[in-house]
């Protein structure tokens, strides 16, 4: 499954770099834009940290599978100071879920179609204009990820549930690590309340509506049509859809699945051959009136 075939130093380097790149990014642009606050700043502000917080969240994805670091402490201890806790999602949390995905793949158990699609109108199809305009609204307007979060609870609750989670280890530094974080936002809020608000609304207003909107196309691409060989497609988008959808070599998905112990930089070499999708094709795994269907 996960952690196995790992070749690399202790400390997997072009990712570790990547993230501190892209937090770079994603953490100047919230600060720039908090001191020079204007409605244009803010918008255009809130579209690109969206970007890199997605850009973020891929490569946390390579972590959630232990290829960041070892031991698998070091892994996640980098991998939630810098993502996990900013972004409220401790890696313990999704990797249970997203391990299970892999091994469940297309099946009734798959938590995909368990909690993230549930009560939803996307169903591995293209929708029509009405239900995707609503499925998209309900992703960037929060609706959906509430619904998710609520399922996730009734089958966490539920004995007969078919969401069979596997017992992931938490370790006890992350308490620390959330202490860190609260204890810096209270520094700048006694500081400066006014910046430790824009700092909060230009970072999490993002993090809540588009960047999970921006998730959830991608997980249509990635899944989008039952009969793609092994249950996913693997993409070849421009440099625009990179920027925005598949940073990262996630576009690699078919492969990632088949292979999940091959880190990010290292799926070109590995897959030179690969049959992909052009990025424009997207529209018609996602709009049943567009002119391109399949």
């Amino acid at each position: 499954m996960a952690f196995s075939g790992f070749q690399h130093p202790r400390i997997h380097w072009p990712t570790l770099g990547a993230l501190l790149w892209e937090c770079a990014l994603a953490w100047g642009c919230t600060a720039w834009v908090a001191t020079h606050w204007g409605p244009v700043a803010v918008v255009l502000g809130m579209v690109f940290i969206a970007t890199r917080q997605h850009a973020l969240f891929i490569l946390y994805h390579d972590a959630v599978h232990g290829l960041l670091a070892r031991p698998i402490r070091l892994n996640d201890l980098l991998i939630n100071q810098l993502v996990g806790v900013p972004q409220l999602l401790p890696i313990h949390l999704y990797r249970s879920l997203h391990l299970v995905h892999h091994s469940t793949l297309g099946t009734e158990r798959d938590p995909e179609r368990l909690l993230l699609y549930a009560g939803q109108d996307w169903n591995y199809r293209p929708l029509r204009a009405l239900p995707l305009a609503r499925q998209l609204l309900g992703d960037l307007l929060l609706w959906n990820n509430l619904k998710t979060a609520l399922k996730y609870v009734q089958h966490r609750r539920d004995p007969n549930s078919p969401l069979r989670l596997p017992k992931v280890r938490v370790f006890p530094e992350l308490g620390l690590q959330f202490a860190l974080w609260i204890g810096l936002a209270i520094g700048v809020g006694l500081w400066d309340p006014g910046l430790l608000l824009r700092l909060g609304v230009l970072w999490f207003v993002p993090l809540l509506t588009l960047t999970q909107a921006i998730q959830k196309v991608r997980s249509f691409a990635e899944h989008a049509g039952l009969d793609a060989p092994e249950l996913s497609y693997s993409w070849a988008p421009g440099w625009l859809g990179r920027a925005l959808i598949w940073p990262y070599n996630i576009q690699y998905h078919r492969e990632h699945h088949i292979h999940p112990s091959v880190p990010w930089d290292e799926l070109p070499g590995r897959f030179p051959d690969r049959v992909a999708r052009p990025g424009w094709q997207l529209l018609g795994l996602l709009w049943a009136g567009a002119r391109y269907r399949r």
